[in-house]
């Protein structure tokens, strides 16, 4: 079924745009008062918290420097107490083995000896066949174990169930198979008070353990949560051992905070035993929170009542500034002036007071100054309308000259357009030539005193206006010369300066120019470099600055005045590097830009290198001629006398004097083979035929070559398994073993000279150490004496002679392996070498 209801449709209203005023909260005088007050309150309570936050880290600080300091106290009384027992043995071993020959025990000195030790509670002597020949006192540990225990050791700290014991052995004087055993056992109860008196009433626990991660003894005191002891599994091990060597040895364990301690470690000296106290992180709780609770209580009461008593004070002031707002909301409403009522007069504070008279004095001059300026209003703006045509006119002129303040690109084009415009003008450009054959356009020469440099073409304006549009396009005219030429000036400065720029920071010599008081103007990268000086640093004197970091050196050949700093050039040497040297020399700048008049300027070359190759050629004359003197003189009165001896029939003599001659001859040729070897490493022609070879084999046989010459050089040798084999030329890592090794003997004062070799693993190489006891290199050397021809004493004085050649060529071998060799200081005395093998 149809439905009669026929559609209409109800127009929607116009959409209705509203602005709803953003609503600001006034903030009044009784707010602001109130959260100054706010404020002074809550500053004692930020004090508060800083100081308890300071209080609480020194506090825990104080605490754990405390346990820190009994742990290592305790260590200490361990440690005195250990040398103690042990002294005691020595002379008690001392005492039996002067009466072993006898075959008599003194018991009854023993006994005396032993009543003077206050803590001694056992003491027996032990024969080597397992029967007890002397016993003091009562122990609980049979003499089988001790015999087990202390069986193949000299003095040694056992440690067993209930008690700790001390060995020491008693040799007979013709067997050390058949000896005795003193040995003395102490309960571990001592351990316990010893810990009683280092902690005090202190809830802190004891835990004692060897390097082999056995536990000797475990105590807690004072501490009601029966703390247990630490499981040495292999984390704990290694956390001891980096704490050992940590500033601060003490950390805390990885636990809930209930069931977490704080541990310090310390080593006993003198033996493999390592102590650990640990103390509950709760009772360190309970310490900090008593140290805070009082101080807190009373500055929280002080900032309650400064609150409360300037709350009180502040409503006063609130009504009496309540009143200045009622004058001040009067004035606004209707103009009229209320005067404040009696009792703000005779309670308010007197600047209030003041302000109030200030506000009606105000409010007249204001009335007053309103009239006249609404006088003077009228007159303003008949002038300000008629200025303002003017001004319109000259800021669309401004405007357009702004274009050419910006890049030129397309500038000129656009400002000559503004300019049309403004000017009501049908055409105006900017051109190189003028139309000549158009009578309806003028042209405007734009032009320097350098010439012209293009035309303003523009149509001829009607002779009412002429006069205004040729002084607009005349200043147009004028603005674009200007911008012309600084473009091009800009573009030739810029291109000067970068290449004068280039130039001097790409030079290999320093370059400095000085100004007329001294003081630094210009250096390149070179001169910064040489003088140590950054970019941005000035010198306010060159000349001090020069002389104060180095020390002119004079030569035979070279001006020698002082007083003249820039007379030729001149050499100097460096106070903190010997083998720094420099080469100033001072020359003339007529014109430097930016400066009138002449300047200064030094020119500065590194001359280390040349200083150096002058001092290596004089010492190489010196050393060659001292090396090959000798071998070369002895060869030749060796053959003078064979010569002698062969004339006059009498050869005795004549078989050594050949040994001799074979020796010296030998001599000279090692001397030839090192040079040689210097030349086949400077070209890179050093052949090897590395192989799988053992470093006791290597080191055996250069010991062999070296005791021919030097036969009191002590060597001993340790190698780790995994740092015996290496893949090496046996007889070039020969050659460097044994220059090594001689140096060992060759450079030392000492009656036995020694060297200790080790051979060790680190990371994928093999480190071989030869560490010797000799005279040692100083720092300064230690980075050159791997260099050719280099020595610590290169005179032709020297006590110990050689080429300088021997680690130069040592260095070169070891490169050709893949290797390196380096030195370093011996903490005991002397040097140490290393070289290093990849695996």
């Amino acid at each position: 079924m149809a439905s009669n209801t026929s559609n209409f449709v109800v127009p929607l209203p116009p959409v209705v745009k509203v602005e709803v005023e953003e609503q600001v909260v006034p903030k009044d005088f009784r707010g602001y008062l109130t959260r100054a007050l706010a404020w002074t309150a809550l500053m004692p309570l930020f004090m508060l918290a800083f100081m308890h936050f300071s209080q609480l880290t020194h506090t825990a600080a104080v605490i754990d420097d405390q346990q820190i300091m009994r742990t290592q106290q305790f260590a200490r009384s361990m440690s005195a107490r250990f040398v103690s027992i042990e002294t005691f043995l020595n002379t008690a071993s001392d005492m039996i083995s002067e009466s072993i020959g006898s075959k008599v025990i003194p018991v009854s000195r023993l006994n005396k000896l032993a009543e003077k030790m206050p803590y001694l509670t056992s003491l027996k002597l032990i024969s080597y066949t397992g029967r007890v020949d002397f016993h003091h006192g009562e122990s609980s540990v049979s003499t089988a174990e001790l015999m087990s225990a202390f069986a193949g050791s000299e003095v040694n700290v056992r440690s067993f169930q209930n008690e700790i014991c001390f060995g020491s052995r008693v040799p007979e004087a013709d067997s050390y198979d058949r000896s005795f055993l003193l040995i003395d056992c102490e309960p571990k109860e001592d351990i316990a008070a010893i810990f009683e008196r280092s902690v005090g009433a202190e809830p802190y626990s004891l835990q004692i353990f060897d390097s082999k991660q056995k536990e000797i003894f475990f105590t807690s005191l004072n501490d009601s949560g029966n703390v247990r002891p630490q499981n040495l599994s292999p984390e704990f091990v290694k956390i001891s051992e980096q704490m050992l060597g940590a500033p601060i040895p003490l950390w805390r364990t990885n636990q809930k905070r209930n069931d977490s301690a704080v541990l310090s470690i310390a080593e006993i000296p003198d033996t493999d035993w390592r102590v650990v106290f640990s103390q509950r992180v709760t009772f360190r709780d309970k310490q900090l929170l008593s140290s805070l609770l009082t101080s807190g209580v009373f500055l929280v009461c002080g900032a309650l009542l400064a609150l409360i008593v300037g709350t009180f004070l502040g409503f006063r002031l609130t009504n009496y500034v309540q009143t200045l707002i009622d004058q001040i909301n009067a004035f606004k409403k209707d103009g009229s002036i209320k005067k404040p009522d009696r009792s703000f007069l005779a309670n308010a504070p007197i600047e209030l007071k003041l302000l109030s008279v200030q506000f009606e004095k105000l409010v007249r001059q204001v009335q007053s100054t309103q009239k006249k300026l609404e006088e003077s209003n009228l007159d303003l703006t008949h002038q300000v309308n008629l200025r303002t045509r003017t001004l319109n006119q000259r800021n669309q002129e401004l405007r357009a000259l702004q274009f050419l303040l910006a890049p030129l690109q397309d500038v000129i084009k656009r400002t000559v357009e503004s300019f049309r415009l403004i000017l009501g003008l049908n055409q105006l450009d900017f051109v190189d030539k003028p139309e000549r054959d158009r009578q309806d356009l003028a042209s405007l020469p734009v032009k320097l005193s350098t010439g012209v440099l293009g035309y303003l073409s523009f149509e001829r304006p009607d002779y009412t206006q002429e006069n205004r549009i040729n002084t607009s396009l005349q200043r147009l005219a004028n603005s674009i010369a200007i911008v012309l030429e600084n473009k091009e000036m800009f573009s030739s400065v810029k291109a000067s300066q970068s290449r004068f720029n280039a130039l001097l920071e790409s030079m290999t010599e320093g370059v400095v120019l000085i100004g007329k008081t001294g003081s630094l103007l210009y250096s390149n990268k070179t001169a910064r470099e040489i003088l140590s000086i950054a970019p941005g640093d000035g010198i306010a004197k060159v000349e001090s600055y020069i002389e104060e970091h180095f020390r002119k050196v004079y030569l035979a050949d070279s001006p020698n005045n002082p007083q003249d700093f820039f007379a030729g050039p001149t050499r100097y040497v460096s106070k903190v590097d010997s083998d720094f040297f420099i080469e100033a020399s001072g020359f003339l700048v007529p014109e430097f830009h930016g400066y009138v008049g002449p300047r200064m300027g030094l020119l500065l070359r590194d001359i280390s290198e040349e200083v150096s190759m002058e001092r290596m050629k004089r010492n190489l004359i010196s050393v060659v001629a001292h090396e090959l003197k000798t071998p070369v003189t002895t060869l030749r009165l060796q053959s003078e006398t064979l010569q002698r001896q062969i004339r006059s029939g009498k050869l005795s003599d004549s078989q050594q004097l050949l040994t001799e001659m074979l020796e010296e001859s030998e001599r000279l040729q090692n001397l030839i083979c090192d040079w040689l070897d210097v030349s086949r490493l400077e070209a890179g022609s050093l052949v090897i035929k590395p192989k799988v070879q053992t470093v006791t084999a290597i080191l055996n046989k250069a010991m062999k070559s070296v005791h021919l010459h030097f036969p009191h050089l002590e060597v001993s040798l340790k190698v780790e398994p995994e740092a015996e084999c290496v893949l090496a030329d046996k007889d070039r890592m020969t050659q460097v073993f044994v220059n090594i090794l001689e140096n060992a003997a060759r450079y030392n004062d000492k009656e036995k000279p020694t060297c200790n070799v080790r051979s060790e693993k680190i990371d994928d190489s093999v480190v071989i150490s030869f560490s010797d006891n000799g005279i040692g290199v100083s720092e300064k050397h230690l980075s050159k004496i791997f260099d050719s021809f280099y020595q610590v004493d290169m005179g032709s004085g020297r006590k110990v002679g050689g080429t300088g050649l021997g680690l130069s060529i040592c260095r070169g071998i070891m490169a050709a392996h893949g290797g390196k060799i380096w030195a370093e200081q011996n903490p005991k005395g002397g040097t140490v070498f290393k070289i290093s093998l990849s695996l």
